[in-house]
């Protein structure tokens, strides 16, 4: 059960078509949250955190961070700690772990911390020696593999390093520290790498996230990235300076070894120039003081262009993308905490005392009463993410009814010298209309509780269908006056029940059906808590249909619609859920199509003077369809139908005219239904005799 149900369960139901009676009601007022612009709130006080981001260039703007010429991006510009805490470019903390289980140790994200590992193993870990790669110090060595006793050559070895955000690279330096002598009295400039292999992917695939190199590859040892940049077996120069093509780039890896003489190095530098592929935020959760229904979300996202002369212009053809999502919830952690309890089982505490309790280092100490056992997302009282909003002026697709709104965005860009400026996001939000409102639908009959709780059906196939809807109006709510609910295409209308009676169109309720929605008008605004359900008649034509809903007040202009959610609306209904499933395991995207008769006579008597072709899209969202009547030679001579292939039922006539409106001589013609989808083109055939 979710938190929505569980938050009203208490509350006392009166059903009633009165008048409220009561406590008065307060005037309901939109408003808006905005992060950004020139009156909002500065993006640094609702980041939770963020990376390759810039809040200082334009003012009350947030835009990528741009690469510095000659500065490593393996390091921060200015160092704040001590090396042990080595950060980034972008002020992130290395981590010299691959594996899953010191990452979390760590309290690190891979994704947001750069990592550094030697080998292919899932756990690798670096010595902490190695953080002295990428530290600034060019005169200590940071890495040493020695030279064989016996002369031969030495092993092969390797460091990959993960830089957490794809960056563009053109150039990548290496050296030992160029003064002092080792303790055998050897110059430590002359023990340069003499063979050496670097390569590159920007491609994060499993085997360089987390997996077992040597599982997933299916061979053990070495194996370079997609892009080798530099590779030799005689290489007689101390400072090695690798230039490439500027591309994106988040692994580097690093090969060394197979010579007679020992290899040292100082330091590892990585450059580039223009802006990270991917820049991030992530907001911390913010309160809205109360439950509010959410409106729409407007931003402003300008994109631009460097030039090769260094000018910045505005091009809004720049390959630049603004990914913006949201999450709402009721209370303020997102996440959830768990440490082990005494049979080893995860249990969840606060976030206060997992931080205090000892990490799981090593795998003895996993499963061990009172060890952190791992973090997630709380999936009980906070939405999943939404999809990304496509446009400023999208409707939020989180849920109404919680208080709190988390958001976060992604700036990504396919050219290293484009960059995008978001000036301002601005979310709308007003009072709730009633506490809650619940939905969930069931087929035409009561469901009992023991029932399967899903709803499925065939697709195709004419069902009934009930949707039950309960709202809770609680104090002080302006109430609503209308539901709108999103159906199938071609539903049909049956009944309304109001509180169990049968309610009168007309006198209880006036319909409206357009644009597969029906909308439900009542005379007076609802301020009381009721029991609505709605039957109706229909097929389905796709997978899974969601029966999105809404409330309404019609009287006020500055009270946001308020979504309906999923719940327990009705005891003796079991799904607690608005989806509708398709029950067929495959269907093809066109159903067979039929002809209103294979022969007809458009001679003008006012009888049988159009054929009709119906048929049916299953699964489809997107792509062409077209209906065509064609000669015996396969021409096409009349176009009946062209439009976007959507799921749903479908019908064309012809009137035996052509193209140019001429009446076609009798005979046989074919009729032809189209529809080219991400699956292929389907296509069915049909003669048609045409006799006067």
């Amino acid at each position: 059960m979710n938190s929505v149900t569980r938050i009203v369960r208490t509350a006392a139901l009166v059903w009633t078509l009165a008048a409220p009676f009561g406590a008065p009601v307060s005037a309901q007022t939109a408003s808006s949250w905005t992060i950004g612009g020139i009156d909002g709130q500065p993006w640094s006080e609702t980041v939770e955190r963020w990376i390759a981001l810039d809040d200082t260039t334009k003012a009350g703007a947030v835009q990528p961070q741009e690469i510095p010429r000659d500065y490593s991006i393996t390091r921060q510009l200015l160092r704040t700690g001590i090396a042990t805490t080595q950060r980034n470019l972008f002020g992130y903390r290395w981590s010299l772990h691959k594996g899953p289980r010191q990452i979390e140790a760590d309290t690190l994200e891979v994704g947001w911390h750069p990592r550094m590992w030697p080998g292919g193993g899932a756990n690798s870990r670096a010595p902490e020696v190695y953080r002295g790669l990428i530290d600034g110090d060019e005169l200590t060595a940071a890495y040493r593999h020695n030279a064989r006793f016996d002369g031969r050559p030495n092993s092969v070895n390797f460091i990959t390093l993960d830089l957490g955000v794809p960056v563009p690279v053109d150039s990548i330096v290496f050296f030992p520290p160029q003064t002092g002598l080792t303790s055998d009295n050897q110059r430590q400039r002359d023990l340069f790498a003499r063979a050496y292999e670097v390569s590159r992917t920007n491609v994060p695939v499993e085997w360089l996230i987390f997996e077992d190199e040597n599982t997933s590859t299916g061979s053990v040892g070495y194996h370079p990235l997609d892009e080798i940049i530099g590779s030799t077996f005689a290489n007689n120069t101390s400072i090695v300076s690798l230039t490439s093509e500027l591309a994106f780039t988040r692994f580097l890896r690093f090969k060394f070894g197979e010579t007679t003489v020992t290899t040292l190095l100082a330091e590892i530098q990585v450059f580039g120039r223009g802006y990270p592929e991917e820049a991030r935020y992530l907001s911390t959760p913010h309160s809205f003081g109360e439950a509010v229904s959410l409106g729409r979300v407007h931003w402003g996202f300008t994109r631009y262009r460097k030039t090769s002369s260094g000018e910045i212009i505005a091009d809004p053809n720049a390959p630049v993308h603004l990914e913006l999502q949201t999450r709402a919830g009721f209370d303020n952690q997102p996440k959830t905490f768990f440490i082990f309890d005494d049979l080893g089982r995860p249990s969840e505490v606060d976030e206060a005392t997992y931080f205090k309790s000892p990490r799981v280092v090593e795998r003895f100490s996993e499963g061990i009463s009172g060890f952190r056992a791992m973090r997630g997302d709380d999936a009980e009282n906070w939405n999943t993410w939404s999809v990304p909003y496509q446009a400023s002026g999208d409707e939020i697709r989180s849920s109404d009814g919680a208080q709190y709104l988390q958001f976060q965005f992604k700036i990504r860009t396919e050219d290293p010298m484009a960059f995008g400026v978001l000036d301002s996001i601005s979310f709308e939000t007003s009072p709730l209309l009633a506490d809650s409102a619940l939905a969930e639908i069931s087929l035409g009959e009561i469901q009992q509780v023991d029932q399967r709780s899903q709803v499925e059906v065939p697709l195709g196939v004419q069902q009934a269908f009930a949707y039950d809807l309960r709202t809770v109006a609680g104090t002080n709510r302006v109430g609503y006056d209308t539901i709108e609910l999103d159906v199938p295409a071609a539903a049909q209308f049956d009944a309304l029940e109001i509180d169990g009676n049968r309610a009168a169109e007309g006198d209880d309720f006036s319909l409206e059906k357009a644009n597969g929605q029906f909308r439900i008008f009542f005379p007076e605004t609802v301020r009381q808590d009721r029991s609505i359900r709605l039957n109706f008649t229909s097929a389905i034509f796709q997978a899974s249909v969601f029966l999105e809903g809404r409330i309404r007040n019609r009287t006020t202009d500055i009270a946001l619609p308020q979504s309906v959610e999923a719940g327990d609306a009705r005891t003796d209904v079991a799904s607690n859920s608005v989806q509708i499933v398709a029950s067929d395991v495959e269907v093809d995207v066109l159903s067979p199509m039929t002809l209103s008769s294979g022969v007809f006579t458009p001679n003008g008597d006012g009888i049988n003077e159009e054929a009709r072709v119906s048929f049916d899209l299953f699964s489809v969202n997107g792509g062409k369809l077209r209906v065509a009547a064609l000669d015996l030679a396969g021409q096409e001579i009349a176009t009946l139908l062209e439009q976007p292939a959507i799921a749903g039922p479908y019908s064309a006539t012809w009137d035996g005219r052509n193209s140019s409106g001429e009446t076609v001589p009798p005979g046989i013609y074919l009729v032809r239904v189209e529809v080219d989808v991400d699956r292929g083109v389907f296509r069915q055939i049909s003669p048609l005799g045409v006799v006067y």
